[in-house]
């Protein structure tokens, strides 16, 4: 198994910052537009922690943690984007690049044959949302 496959609760970890990062976007954002696809991305992450939280054996969520060096820059990105004061094509080009790396990440728990059926069809589901909301953000990015 991967550094990566092996590390779903610093998965979850991630997702869940990613949540409360969309969560909080969606709310300040004025654009009516840009504040759906937000609450959209906070959606898939909040859908996707819950049905792999409870899927996951309590054992497993072992609490926050330094994740493996794969996904060391993902647990950082979205505290990273928060303090991020770029230009806003800057800004959305960098939220494409995180959610494009975590939906490449997620492709590999997919491909996994060590992990249960159901994380890999969650897995699964979720990158085919994160593919429509990424090309989402990246239509945003082109326009700003």
């Amino acid at each position: 198994m991967t550094d990566i496959t092996s590390s779903l609760p610093d998965l979850i970890e991630i997702s869940e910052d990613g949540f409360a990062f969309y969560e909080e976007a969606a709310q300040k954002v004025k654009d009516k537009k840009l504040s759906s696809l937000f609450s959209k991305l906070a959606k898939a992450k909040s859908e996707l922690v819950q049905e792999l939280s409870n899927e996951l054996k309590p054992a497993r969520r072992r609490g926050r943690r330094k994740p493996p060096e794969a996904l060391a820059d993902l647990s950082q990105a979205y505290d990273g984007l928060r303090k991020q004061q770029a230009a806003p094509a800057e800004r959305f080009q960098r939220m494409a690049e995180v959610e494009g790396q975590l939906q490449q990440t997620f492709q590999k728990v997919v491909l996994d044959r060590e992990q249960s059926f159901v994380v890999r069809v969650l897995a699964k589901q979720y990158v085919s949302k994160a593919e429509v909301l990424n090309k989402e953000l990246r239509a945003v990015q082109r326009n700003a």
